[in-house]
């Protein structure tokens, strides 16, 4: 019972990123039959499991946020390769998306690297880096027996081969696309080695100066996510942007943006997993970066207001979890420690450990 909040808080919060984006709507979800359908059955599971192995995955193998980045890059394969099949079916026509520039192989290439490392990002790395910071106690405890954890695998594999059927039996396109579903596939299966091979930073090494402040990491996770997802930004519009100018802008440079735009955000991707892979943060930073990396969709669903889509709902879901993120902080850092007792421990800590037992920034 003691595992029950934060395994709750991951099964609630995870999902909510379908509203917040408006690729699902509340309102629809529990008032018509096909939408509940969906959304409870397919949609719903295709979040809460996943994100339980991934957060179960880092506490067995004691790894730190470059893995968890990693896992995430797994799951947008899941997700969108596998599940949803965006990676084949999305073909924009619209300047802000490039008219179809990018496909290849019935893939749409700059779509499958922009969802797929916002799925890293958003959907998987904010909600286990708030449950770790909400619930410091759980941080180096397992939360599901290893029965559970096959439970958890069983519905996935389930939902993933049975729409996979089903599809491939009513539809022709899915059946000619059935041989490029090993590139999901191995992306996949890529960034679950990755996380395997990824260091944990050693706890000497932390940032310092004004670089270590909050006030400048919030703007860096902002920067990070524009920058990145400038091919897809049209989804996740800036309020203060015209709708989808800058993806217009950057597709005006022709065929070959298309692999500009596969290509590019891979970089930003490789400097954040060498960034955690090197750098041990502190609660604090951990959250300024994680509220910069969140501004933008909190501020477009704020700004687009459709109470029936239930986009406020999802924005004030994340805006609570780091409010109360905060104050747990806070909490702990006022809080008396106790002498530690004089134990061998690993010189690496890992993002599972509480700050306070390395250097701050």
């Amino acid at each position: 019972m003691r595992n029950a909040t934060p395994i709750l808080f991951l099964v609630f919060v995870t999902p909510c990123v379908e509203f917040l984006t408006g690729s699902s709507s509340v309102i629809a979800a529990v008032t018509v039959p096909s939408a509940a359908f969906t959304f409870f059955l397919l949609t719903w599971p295709s979040y809460a499991f996943p994100v339980l192995l991934i957060r179960e995955a880092l506490v067995v193998w004691r790894k730190g946020l470059s893995s968890l980045l990693a896992l995430g890059i797994s799951y947008g394969a899941l997700n969108e390769g596998l599940l949803a099949k965006t990676y084949f079916v999305v073909n924009p026509t619209s300047p802000s998306l490039g008219g179809g520039v990018g496909h290849w192989l019935g893939l749409n290439w700059p779509w499958v690297t922009g969802i797929t490392l916002f799925h890293m990002l958003v959907s998987i790395s904010v909600p286990v880096v708030l449950s770790f910071l909400i619930f410091p106690e759980s941080r180096q405890r397992r939360l599901l027996s290893d029965r559970a954890v096959r439970w958890c695998v069983v519905p996935i594999l389930v939902e993933v081969l049975g729409i996979l059927t089903i599809q491939s039996i009513f539809s022709p396109t899915v059946r000619a696309l059935l041989p490029v579903i090993l590139i999901p596939t191995g992306i996949l299966l890529f960034g679950v080695w990755l996380a395997r091979r990824l260091p944990v930073p050693d706890s000497t090494r932390v940032l310092t100066g004004r670089f270590a402040r909050a006030t400048y990491l919030v703007p860096t996770g902002v920067g990070f996510f524009i920058l990145t997802f400038v091919p897809i930004l049209s989804f996740f519009p800036l309020p203060f942007v015209p709708d989808g100018s800058l993806s217009a802008w950057f597709f005006q440079l022709g065929p070959s943006a298309g692999v500009i735009a596969t290509v590019y955000p891979l970089g930003f991707a490789y400097l954040a997993l060498r960034f955690f892979s090197h750098y041990s943060l502190s609660d604090r930073q951990l959250l300024a970066l994680v509220t910069g990396v969140m501004l933008v969709p909190l501020t477009n669903a704020l700004a687009v207001h459709d109470v029936l889509q239930g986009d406020w709902a999802a924005a004030f879901v994340y805006i609570g979890a780091i409010v109360v993120a905060l104050r747990r902080i806070r909490a702990a850092e006022t809080t008396p420690r106790a002498p530690k007792p004089n134990v061998s421990r690993p010189s690496s800590p890992t993002l599972l450990e509480k700050a306070d037992e390395s250097p701050a920034g």
